[in-house]
């Protein structure tokens, strides 16, 4: 939970919404320990701040992880204090026993949690209070579940990435058409950003929206990836004529990156392209074939940066 509110990935809304959880889990955790007249109180509260989580489905898998480890570590550590005495050595034993074993059962989400409750037990020196240590993680656990059914939902952000990189695709482009170097950094990070917040959209607000969106992140990924090729491959071709020509068409992109279908007409002024270096005369020299050759591989990837568009269209 933490490693979220203070990763660059989180949205502002997002952490902002996160620290006011944390803070009502937190002081709710006490008030409700209390009202049920529960010792360790402080330790509700704890445990409900740290079972916050940034999804819906991931504060199900956590709560469970937690609950199937708090059940191991109080057996344990009521059995090993009842047989042997509420020492130190006895809870050195507890923990050597009780850690490989939840790794062992993949549980170590619970751990932490775990390793808190048991201390109430070995405090008290009286494994009834296991009973305690159990009502204390129901109560904070049913509390983090109900902060966590309200999510945030970042349709807006998601929308305005998704125009980010639409409109910095169209500006490397252009950069390429200039023979001018681009750098490709800022558009894949944008790229990660956009996906990683659809998918917390996925587990928490699952619509039809989010799979067209991720497809067409997907689409521009591939698209990225395209454009990286055409530009490295643009820097070993000699300046010949059909260099000119091959610049000229990529420049024809612009203003035609976005969500409508500008694809085919591209497309089409594509395959004319390709024709005509089918029956161009032949180079008179190896730099120039050598030079062709790459020119025309280069309008083959366009084409797949075209068709891959094209797809998005015939899904949606």
């Amino acid at each position: 939970m933490f490693k979220e509110l203070f990763s660059k990935k989180t949205s502002a809304k997002s952490r902002a919404i996160l620290l006011i959880k944390m803070i009502v889990a937190f002081i709710l955790g006490i008030l409700l320990a209390e009202l049920f007249h529960l010792r360790y109180e402080y330790t509700a509260g704890v445990i409900a701040v740290l079972s916050l989580e940034p999804t819906r489905k991931r504060s199900i898998r956590s709560a469970v992880l937690r609950i199937l480890d708090s059940l191991l570590a109080l057996a344990i550590a009521a059995g090993l204090f009842a047989l042997l005495g509420y020492e130190f050595w006895v809870l050195l034993i507890f923990i050597v026993l009780l850690v490989p074993l939840t790794f062992l059962l993949r549980l170590e989400t619970g751990l932490v949690v775990a390793l808190v409750l048991v201390s109430q037990i070995y405090l008290e020196k009286d494994y009834a209070f296991a009973l305690n240590a159990l009502f204390i993680l129901l109560v904070s656990l049913s509390l983090a579940f109900v902060l966590n059914l309200y999510m945030p939902k970042h349709d807006r952000l998601i929308q305005q990435s998704i125009d980010t990189i639409d409109h910095a695709i169209d500006d490397a482009i252009q950069l390429i058409a200039l023979s001018k170097p681009v750098d490709f950094s800022a558009i894949r990070d944008n790229l990660h950003r956009a996906k990683d917040t659809l998918l917390l959209d996925i587990e928490n607000h699952y619509f039809l929206q989010t799979d067209q969106r991720i497809l067409y992140l997907e689409v521009r990924q591939n698209q990225l990836q395209i454009l990286e090729k055409v530009q490295e491959n643009l820097a070993h071709v000699m300046d010949i004529p059909q260099k000119a020509i091959v610049l000229n068409y990529l420049s024809s992109f612009k203003g035609k990156i976005g969500k409508s279908n500008f694809a085919m007409p591209l497309k089409e002024q594509l395959a004319k392209l390709l024709d005509d270096f089918k029956v161009a005369p032949l180079p008179k020299s190896r730099d120039e074939f050598e030079s062709r050759a790459e020119l025309f591989h280069i309008l083959l990837e366009m084409e797949n940066f075209l068709n891959l568009k094209i797809r998005y269209h015939e899904r949606y």
